[in-house]
């Protein structure tokens, strides 16, 4: 099952990258497949570069590790950066400039998305995430590994070469599946089982 799982997350890392030619219905600025329920643009970018860091919060990281490798791959696939991921007690802060994959549990994460307009209601349920970026905060937040995988496969599309580096644009996202998600090039087999996998995988 392992072995299936790891397939199916190599196949989702190939297919991915080739939707940034598809245009998004939620937003005309922003190439996203499958859309996002609710899309803000706002100005500037998160910055990403040979300093920047991946946070995943210590007890999860089982889980969400899955998602942060998913995301260090792309960035050193499109640019050749190679990002550390680090684990980070659910008390402490990530240093300005880093990714930080959280969970919706985290009273302080949710006070700080809801502050910048992204709400964590029961509409996201466990397949749904938050995303906000901005120029010092690049923030995917969710209440389960499932959802945390989604929502960096949106975050992998809004990647953009920027310099030496990337750029990923300020933006806040909501999203959530409606009746089933479909990720791009999966069957709904296979989708089903990335995410029994992520969302059943042993916590640290």
């Amino acid at each position: 099952m392992k072995k299936r799982f790891l397939a199916l997350v190599a196949c989702a890392s190939v297919c991915v990258p080739a939707l940034l030619a598809l245009d998004s219905n939620t937003n005309p600025a922003l190439k996203l497949e499958p859309p996002p329920k609710e899309v803000q643009m706002r100005d500037g970018g998160f910055r990403l570069g040979p300093r920047t860091k991946i946070f995943v919060q210590l007890g999860h990281q089982s889980e969400d590790r899955i998602a942060a490798e998913t995301l260090a791959e792309e960035v050193q696939d499109v640019s050749g950066i190679r990002l550390d991921i680090l684990g980070m007690k659910a008390a402490g802060k990530a240093e300005d400039g880093a990714i930080v994959l959280a969970r919706l549990q985290d009273t302080r994460v949710r006070s700080f998305l809801a502050r910048n307009g992204l709400r964590a209601d029961q509409v996201l349920g466990q397949g749904g995430y938050l995303l906000f970026s901005d120029h010092s905060h690049l923030i995917v937040a969710a209440n389960s590994g499932e959802g945390l995988f989604y929502g960096v496969q949106t975050l992998r599309q809004l990647l953009r070469p920027a310099g030496k580096g990337l750029i990923c644009p300020a933006v806040g996202i909501r999203d959530w599946p409606t009746l089933q998600r479909t990720l791009p090039g999966l069957t709904q087999e296979d989708q089903g089982a990335i995410a029994k996998s992520v969302g059943h995988a042993p916590r640290a």
